[in-house]
């Protein structure tokens, strides 16, 4: 989570380790810099248009970024609308990296998407590799209630097979 000025106002665990790590993002002059200097400059233009006008800031931004050694990252930049956080939140920066390890917190899957406990217990076990028969084993339910939660997900993340739930879980919020 950045400020306006594009300060690391908050990161979780892995964030901290790839700014710790230099790998492809670091903070410089306290704002997050990227070393793809296309990206870089995109993001300065976000961060600068979210500081001029909050409001007409709702364009996110995205990118591939290579990493030496190691598969690249995808980036997603997003503008937050203004007075929606009390820390002053302007943009939010999701990183994933597709060969590490993979997971998503259920608290997230459940404010973003609007989903259930259960339903995003159900998102979660899917997206780490579970079969449906597997996720069904593991949280102690039924195929049936298992498929019954995947169809009320797919209504309310608006996709239409769980190819294309992983590809969004994978790539980040619906709004991108």
């Amino acid at each position: 989570m950045l400020d306006a000025n594009g300060a690391v106002l908050d990161a979780n665990l892995p964030g901290m380790r790839i700014l710790d790590g230099r790998n492809g993002m670091n903070v410089r002059n306290d704002r997050l810099t990227f070393s793809d200097a296309a990206f870089d400059r995109r993001f300065a233009e976000l961060i600068a248009q979210r500081r001029r006008d909050p409001a007409a800031a709702t364009r996110a931004i995205a990118a591939r970024l290579p990493r030496p050694r190691a598969q690249a990252y995808f980036v997603v930049a997003i503008p937050i609308p203004p007075h929606t956080d009390a820390r002053n939140v302007a943009v939010a920066v999701f990183v994933y990296a597709p060969d590490e390890r993979r997971d998503i917190s259920t608290g997230l899957l459940r404010e973003i998407y609007g989903l259930t406990n259960a339903q995003a217990e159900v998102a979660r076990q899917l997206f780490v590799g579970r079969t449906v028969e597997r996720t069904a084993a593991a949280l102690r339910l039924s195929v049936n209630t298992v498929r019954t939660h995947l169809k009320q997900i797919f209504t309310k993340c608006e996709v239409q097979s769980q190819a294309e739930l992983m590809h969004l879980l994978a790539q980040g919020p619906k709004s991108l």
